[in-house]
């Protein structure tokens, strides 16, 4: 790897991630579009309620699996690549789906829509597996296809189902479970492996980077069912849908451009993960911040722009409250950028000192989140989000400063 190569993405790489990411992205913020024209207020706030706690428990098995799989599939035995993809998810996902059921079944209520989502979050589990392998192998032919099937036959068949059972939020999450159930059959791995001698198993150190992460991940699920579990108890279940639908566009955009960002500059990333070099992670995380930036600009820009179409419900949706929309794409730039400055702990397996970070933060919004909402609102309620972004980048910049070993 030359030096050029070793501190850059290439722009044709970069493009082919962006497009992987970003047309994807597209096609499911069209979904999201047509739930929030679709759905009342009150079932959207119910549709959003039922699939967070799904995505915190997927989040965590992904952060166990797919993060896993992701830092170490360039290094996995011959034998251990399939116990990564399937063997582990599997497990961790059969001791997850009860306890999700159990609190859907406390939350919103045991619905059609609830069992629905238990029975994706195996699936889901699965999939994210697959594509941290994609990424890794610099396969982001087969991250397109993956994604955006899921998303294209996603909206296609909740179209198809709300014109045949109606509005209900049960829709568009039984059309998000069949998708994923296409792609696992559609887009298959190939777990051959180089011929280069591999020793990485699915052992103790394997299971303990991903764990740490998963619990990282999982702190930002509960971050997300936290923020809008207040805003309902503040403001009621309508706010808390006219909340999540301005949080899950501006989180669709940041999601879209920052992992795009992130996949593209993973090689340069996993090429060091024995020995650092400042310079290059230095230069890697301008990188990151600017792309994270100029997404923020993207999301104003499309804001002023529904705002000016005044495009009936879905306009009102998401511009009916600038102030609230405003500081949820400052909460989204904080956010993804974090992910970026907390590189070097991921390069150094110290995953536990990120998962530490983000659990401080998780508390302090918990402490303020409640009295900034009486006081102001949704706004307050997304001030406290930003507050505790801010908090949990110093943490792990302080933490990067500090220099280790990297753990091998």
């Amino acid at each position: 790897m030359d030096a050029t190569q070793s501190r850059t993405p290439g722009v044709r790489e970069l493009a082919t991630y962006l497009a992987a990411r970003v047309l994807p992205a597209l096609a499911s913020m069209c979904l999201t579009f047509l739930c929030i024209h679709t759905l009342s207020a009150a079932d959207y706030g119910t549709y959003s309620l039922t699939l967070l706690p799904a995505g915190v428990a997927t989040g965590l098995i992904g952060g166990l699996s797919a993060q896993a799989m992701l830092r170490y599939a360039h290094e996995m035995a011959p034998g251990q690549l399939r116990r990564g993809l399937v063997a582990l998810p599997l497990a961790a996902s059969a001791l997850a789906c009860p306890l999700v059921l159990g609190y859907l079944a406390w939350s919103v209520g045991l619905y059609q829509g609830a069992f629905v989502v238990v029975a994706s979050i195996p699936l889901i589990t699965l999939m994210d597996t697959r594509r941290s392998l994609f990424v890794a192998r610099a396969r982001a032919a087969s991250v397109f296809a993956l994604d955006a099937l899921r998303a294209v036959i996603a909206l296609a068949l909740a179209w198809t189902f709300f014109a045949t059972w109606g509005a209900r939020p049960t829709v568009p999450l039984l059309a998000q479970a069949i998708s994923v159930a296409a792609c696992l059959c559609l887009v298959r791995p190939n777990v051959a492996m180089p011929d280069q001698v591999r020793t990485r198993k699915v052992d103790r150190r394997y299971v303990s980077y991903g764990l740490w992460f998963a619990g990282w991940l999982a702190v930002m699920g509960a971050l997300a069912v936290a923020e809008r579990s207040i805003v309902e108890s503040v403001s009621g279940i309508a706010a808390s849908g006219r909340y999540a639908a301005q949080a899950d566009v501006v989180n669709a955009i940041f999601s879209a451009t920052g992992g795009a960002l992130a996949s593209s500059m993973m090689p340069r990333y996993l090429a060091m993960s024995h020995v650092e070099d400042a310079s290059i992670l230095r230069h890697l995380l301008h990188i990151g911040l600017a792309g994270t930036a100029l997404t923020a600009v993207l999301c104003l820009v499309l804001g002023a722009a529904l705002y000016g179409l005044a495009a009936g419900a879905l306009s009102t949706a998401l511009t009916g409250d600038p102030s609230t929309g405003l500081i949820l794409v400052l909460a989204g730039l904080v956010w993804t950028a974090a992910g970026f400055v907390q590189k070097p702990l991921e390069l150094r397996g110290q995953t536990r000192l990120t998962f530490a970070a983000v659990s401080v933060s998780l508390l302090l919004f918990l402490a303020i989140g409640p009295l900034f909402g009486r006081w102001l609102g949704s706004p307050g309620v997304g001030m406290a989000k930003v507050l505790a972004g801010l908090v949990f980048v110093a943490l792990v910049a302080v933490a990067s400063r500090r220099r280790t070993p990297v753990n091998p």
